[in-house]
């Protein structure tokens, strides 16, 4: 079955992250994780998953969390390197820019180039790429 072209390009989109920008991570709201990336992310922290989850992490829905921080503020893992955890960051972060509602059509992609610096460079991602990635992060919230 042929996957449906919602970006109005045959050849896709040009994506790749700038050094040192973190425009993306400063945005205040939630950040959400599912249920399968905390292991992870406890390992990481050296922590037991109970553990972590009682200082990180809030139940959101069924399977969803969300980290602990404020929704007014940046995400708690920001620091003036950039992000903390970056090797198990939560699949909402890693799928950037290439959430459900970036690319459900042309006006919002367009708008999100304003915020992202690396939006329009870097390498080619192709419409099944593209796809793929949204298709992972739609869980819970990011349902489309």
């Amino acid at each position: 079955m042929k996957k449906r072209n919602r970006y109005k390009t045959e050849e896709g989109l040009r994506f790749e992250c700038v050094s040192g920008c973190t425009k993306c991570c400063a945005i205040p709201g939630f950040i959400f994780v599912h249920e399968k990336e905390i292991p992870g992310m406890a390992d990481f922290f050296g922590m037991e998953t109970d553990e972590f989850m009682k200082k990180y992490i809030k139940k959101y829905f069924g399977d969803v969390h969300r980290l602990n921080c404020p929704d007014d503020d940046p995400c708690m893992f920001l620091s003036e390197k950039g992000c903390s955890i970056y090797p198990v960051r939560p699949i909402q972060c890693r799928s950037f820019p290439f959430w459900p509602e970036n690319i459900s059509n042309v006006d919002n992609w367009e708008n999100l180039k304003k915020l992202c610096p690396g939006i329009g460079r870097g390498r080619l991602f192709t419409v099944d790429e593209i796809t793929d990635i949204a298709a992972e992060v739609s869980f819970g919230p990011f349902l489309c």
